[in-house]
């Protein structure tokens, strides 16, 4: 049984993560997407640089990940600060939050864009915002109610039976403890709004995102530039998400 379990476990590692590093070894060929390799070389990172397509929808990426990142953390604090008062209807707001992550992405994109339709909303970048966060905010709350120690309600009472506003209970107190948190739930939301294809491919309009941009050359050629792009993002991904990582469990 342990020799069938390790059999798995290899397979099911090759399956992850061997088309990542096929992606990352033919960024580096000189002869492009073919065998036999050629020579290491970084003329396809030289080229994606170059390019202005590829380079502007990294930009669009980069901007909009941005602003969800600072929605949703504002927005996934407020959440989990009311949310760890017991109140009626308290699970119901909860898992009301929390049904962005279950609703498939590709229904939710095109409901959006009929409904865009119907308001005659025209499709842009900025159509696409409230899509992730409606998606990067159900993480967000998640991350930030683990965040929130049982133990910061008795500090916020000591603050305030010693005088202590409710501003300067939120800047010495809840600030500070709750830094790394904050700034994990900030680091996962860019992650996941970097990365979001499906919900806003509908959206976008000619204003590609990268994972918009790469289904859309994809669908005529692949380049060896759109490999050098994946392995980079795939990169800035992994740093992102093994910072939030390190920064979730220093505060636990």
């Amino acid at each position: 049984m342990e020799k069938l379990l390790r059999i798995y476990l290899t397979v099911l590692i090759l399956f992850i993560y061997l088309p990542i590093f096929s992606l990352t070894v033919f960024s580096f060929n000189s002869g492009g997407l073919t065998f036999p390799f050629k020579e290491l070389s970084l003329e396809w990172y030289v080229k994606l640089l170059q390019s202005p397509k590829l380079m502007e929808a990294v930009y669009r990426s980069l901007k909009l990940a941005l602003v969800t990142m600072i929605l949703t953390t504002v927005l996934s604090f407020m959440t989990a600060y009311a949310l760890r008062e017991r109140f009626r209807g308290r699970l119901f707001i909860f898992y009301l939050f929390i049904l962005g992550i279950v609703i498939p992405g590709i229904t939710y994109g095109l409901g959006t864009a009929l409904f865009y339709q119907t308001l005659g909303i025209k499709k842009s970048l900025w159509a696409a915002l409230p899509v992730h966060v409606i998606w990067t905010l159900p993480f967000g709350i998640l991350i930030m109610l683990a965040g929130f120690d049982p133990k910061i309600q008795t500090y916020e009472a000591a603050a305030k039976t010693l005088g202590g506003n409710n501003w300067a209970i939120f800047r010495e107190i809840l600030l500070p403890l709750l830094f790394p948190t904050i700034l994990g739930t900030a680091l996962f939301a860019f992650t996941l709004s970097y990365n979001e294809s499906e919900r806003g491919i509908f959206l976008l309009g000619t204003d590609n995102t990268i994972p918009a941009e790469i289904l859309a050359q994809l669908s005529a050629r692949a380049t060896p530039e759109l490999y050098a792009l994946g392995t980079l993002s795939t990169v800035f991904s992994i740093l992102l998400l093994g910072l939030t990582g390190w920064l979730v469990l220093r505060k636990s």
